[in-house]
């Protein structure tokens, strides 16, 4: 728990009422989101549920012998950083080098940017940051001749300091960055060897932008392979003969079980791999996308394996019920993710009773601040009721939140996680 700052009319949720003035007052208070004490809407992140995701993905890594860098870009928190590298993560990703800053900041001292870095500022505070701590480890991709060129000309002149380890990227066509192709990737690599700025340590791709239908991974797994292809083809040509190990690095929250499954064994390579997956929503996991697919969800194909759960909901008021099947929550936008999914009603309370909700009730619509939800016929809802949303994507909900109650079983609020976006 930080204690950078207090809570109160700055951070949405909050009240205002000096015994919330700071984390420890409320832990220690055990207040409950239902006392009166809070502003809804409120978000909250369930610490049973976070717990056994944190221990269920880490114990995914140790049973297969990978290698864990969650990505930080779902949360940017302190807190849950922390607890993702108290669980054995290897690295923490982060997407951009501000997100670097700010976990190295946190005291991260192995960053994978999963991403080109370019710009002649961000080059030279990777380089600074290198130089100045031996013990730091900062990597990055490249997969074009020109971006290394650029990198190249943002450090010239330069005295000192070690090369900056980066990773080749494999991309697809109509995908985001990388090669899109072998020998594509393979030139990049060559150019990277040669290099007085740059180490070449490994290569990274990333299947999750790659479509595919129920439990035909096909395509998934055809990428994969090609990854596969390129470490190997580099390693014949000696462009690891420098290292002790090769990273390869690949899958998401949505798809590690088939990272795991092209990618762990199998290699015919001079040195020992370090397979490396990067999930991220797997702490907060959702009520939609990341619950329907991949190998933690419902749908999952590992029949007998782990499930995760429902970590982060958004509650809010019952503020209209203007017609006798459309009901108006107090939250919208502003407060929730609804760039995949729009949020899902899972339970409704009034007078102190909870009651699950089965499917009753339909989020349809948000603008800035309001639900619009379609109730079920006959249901029981009334203007007062408080209704607790799950949510799909968590990324888009953690960034919207300043400061979020961790809650129990109770829904007393035992612990507060800060987020900085």
């Amino acid at each position: 728990m930080t204690e950078t700052e207090g809570l109160g009319r700055f951070h949405k949720g909050w009240a205002r009422s000096a015994d919330l003035a700071d984390p420890r007052s409320i832990v220690s208070a055990r207040h409950n989101l239902f006392g009166g004490d809070f502003l809804f809407p409120v978000a909250t992140i369930s610490a049973p549920a976070l717990n056994h995701n944190l221990e269920t993905v880490a114990r995914f890594c140790i049973d297969h012998d990978i290698s864990l860098a969650p990505h930080a870009k779902v949360t940017m928190s302190p807190e849950i950083i922390g607890r993702q590298m108290e669980a054995g993560a290897w690295a923490m990703t982060v997407a951009t080098t501000n997100q670097a800053q700010i976990v190295r900041a946190i005291g991260v001292s192995r960053i994978l940017i999963a991403h080109q870095v370019i710009d002649p500022g961000a080059v030279r505070w990777v380089a600074d940051e290198l130089a100045a701590d031996s013990s730091l480890d900062i990597v990055c991709l490249v997969d074009s001749i020109a971006g290394i060129e650029l990198m190249e000309r943002a450090l010239a002149g330069r005295e000192g300091g070690p090369p900056i380890d980066v990773l080749v990227e494999l991309g697809i066509d109509g995908g985001r960055t990388g090669s899109r192709t072998i020998e594509g990737a393979a030139e990049v690599a060559r150019r990277a060897i040669d290099s007085n700025s740059l180490r070449l340590i490994g290569t990274e791709g990333y299947e999750g932008v790659i479509h595919f239908d129920g439990n035909d991974f096909s395509e998934v797994d055809g990428f994969l392979r090609r990854l596969r292809q390129l470490t190997e083809r580099l390693d014949a040509g000696g462009s690891f003969d420098h290292l002790d190990e090769i990273v390869v690095t690949a899958g998401g929250s949505l798809l590690p079980d088939r990272v795991v499954a092209e990618l762990k064994d199998r290699w015919s390579l001079s040195k020992p791999v370090r397979l490396v997956i990067r999930p991220g929503c797997y702490v907060a996991h959702d009520s939609g996308f990341y619950e329907s697919f991949g190998p933690f969800g419902v749908r999952s194909p590992m029949d007998d394996g782990p499930r995760l759960q429902v970590a982060m909901m958004v509650w809010a008021y019952v503020m209209s019920r203007p017609e006798p099947d459309l009901a108006v929550l107090g939250f919208g936008k502003r407060d929730a993710s609804y760039d995949i999914d729009l949020p899902r009603p899972l339970v409704v309370r009034r007078d102190g009773e909870m009651r699950s909700l089965d499917g009753q009730l339909q989020v349809f619509l948000l603008d800035d601040q309001h639900a619009f939800v379609r109730v079920g016929a006959g249901f029981d809802l009334a203007v007062g009721d408080i209704v607790g949303c799950g949510i799909s994507h968590p990324c888009t909900t953690f960034e919207r939140w300043r400061a979020i109650p961790v809650v129990d079983a109770d829904l007393d609020v035992v612990d507060v996680v800060h987020t900085f976006f």
